[in-house]
Formats: structure tokens, C-alpha cells, sequence
């Protein structure tokens, strides 16, 4: 039995980007195996959520040693 190594790459594109366009282009490259187009809706909800859900995983990985509270300015915006 042999096992067959593969890498898919997933692209996020926004809505007025060529899909078809940028689907044959990636169809020409070297290496390029198949590719396949997915259309996903998200409501205004869903997207307002995922974008709330980034700026958090952002919050965490801010290390507040590096922050120098003796700044005014960054105390004025630490306080908001």
C-alpha cells in the first residue's frame, strides 16, 4: 500500500475579488492537482461575531509588560 502525501490550501476571497479568474490561474500553476470553488454565506450576525471572536484571541496574546503605563496617551487609552 502506498500513502500519498497532499497539501490543500484554503483562500478566503472577498466578494468582489474574480473568482473564476483567480481559479484558473492557480489551475496553471505547477504542482496544482485540482481545485474547487465554495460560495459560504454568512449573515451580517455571524460575520460581526467571527470579527469580535478575532479581536479577543488578539486581546490574550497582548503581553501588558511591554505596555509603558508612565505614558499619558497610553493611559488615557487604557482607561477606555
Amino acid at each position: 500500500m502506498r500513502i500519498i502525501h497532499m497539501t490543500q490550501i484554503l483562500v478566503t476571497l472577498d466578494n468582489h475579488a474574480d473568482a473564476s479568474l483567480l481559479r484558473r490561474m492557480i489551475e496553471n500553476m505547477k504542482g496544482v492537482l485540482a481545485t474547487s470553488v465554495q460560495t459560504i454565506k454568512k449573515s451580517e450576525h455571524e460575520e460581526v461575531e467571527e470579527w469580535l471572536n478575532n479581536l479577543h484571541e488578539i486581546k490574550h496574546s497582548i503581553n501588558p509588560d511591554l505596555i509603558d503605563m508612565d505614558d499619558e496617551r497610553t493611559r488615557y487609552i487604557m482607561s477606555k
